[in-house]
């Protein structure tokens, strides 16, 4: 299983501590300890953030060729908590702001999966939009996950417009649906409905409902599974939907149904709101919780 990831890589600063995170590279990281065979597309700077950095995407397994050095530091993101409810500051410039693609981008055009979030278009005018661009539209991937993620303005209409009119599996939450204009929707289900009637080429919508748990449609079918709630005590929701991205899309392209790829991908969330830090190490009973059963030849 191959994965493309295109996105931010930066240092979550908490009060007294950091941790290595951004949404694309907490993404990668849990589909590489999933099992995925992961290349990250980045960029850190020519400083120690950068150096330890690079350390950490290699410690995960991720293949870090794709990840430049440029001159801009490397991301932080000021994290604020309120009852494990993140607030961010992110500076900008950040090295994240400039990712070029790699010279030989043969590695990086074909795989089974192209992830990609909105952070990457907050410079209208910046390379990392153009690169995002070029993989999205000049590559050939079986999946595309759109994980709009926003974070205050630091967004682009017209580039979530793009990349949605390419996706095929989109996630958002719900106090997203407003950067969608569809917050007029009488229910969840129609407004997963209405976004797939809107980009007809969305087969699935995975939408977080926070203290709701998630629920996933299949346009082609029509039909709506859901999580149950989560029963967690919440330490930080940082990470939280990232890791339920990854595992839902790596039980995905395993081909199993709908609703287990969700309660999998549920089960690792909880898992990670019930921690500090966007990517714990996982126990022996989570990874035989959020992966399929090994099946007999």
């Amino acid at each position: 299983m191959k994965i493309i990831v295109f996105g931010d890589i930066l240092w979550d600063v908490f009060p007294g501590k950091r941790e290595i995170g951004g949404a694309a590279f907490n993404f990668a990281a849990h589909m590489s300890k999933l099992g995925a065979d992961v290349k990250m597309v980045t960029a850190v700077g020519m400083d120690a953030d950068g150096d330890e950095a690079l350390l950490e995407a290699g410690a995960f397994g991720m293949d870090t060729a794709g990840i430049a050095r440029v001159q801009a530091p490397t991301g932080r993101s000021l994290v604020t908590l309120k009852n494990g409810i993140p607030d961010y500051e992110l500076p900008f410039p950040a090295a994240y702001d400039c990712v070029p693609l790699p010279r030989d981008t043969t590695g990086y055009m074909n795989a089974d999966a192209l992830y990609l979030g909105t952070l990457p278009s907050r410079d209208p005018n910046g390379v990392t939009r153009a690169s995002a661009l070029k993989l999205l539209l000049e590559g050939s991937y079986r999946e595309i996950f759109f994980d709009i993620n926003i974070r205050k303005q630091y967004y682009s209409p017209d580039f979530i417009d793009a990349v949605l009119s390419r996706t095929t599996i989109f996630k958002l939450s719900r106090d997203e649906i407003s950067v969608l204009g569809l917050s007029g929707a009488a229910d969840n289900e129609s407004v997963c409905r209405a976004i797939c009637g809107r980009y007809p080429g969305i087969r699935t919508v995975l939408l977080t409902l926070d203290s709701d748990g998630a629920m996933a449609y299949s346009s082609s079918a029509g039909t709506f599974v859901y999580s149950e709630k989560p029963s967690v005590k919440v330490v930080s929701t940082v990470g939280g939907g990232d890791s339920l991205s990854a595992c839902f899309l790596y039980n995905h392209l395993l081909g199993e149904p709908a609703q287990d790829c969700l309660r999998r991908a549920s089960a690792l969330a909880n898992f990670v709101v019930g921690h500090l830090g966007a990517i714990p190490a996982y126990t022996p009973e989570l990874t035989a919780a959020v992966k399929p059963p090994e099946k007999q030849p």
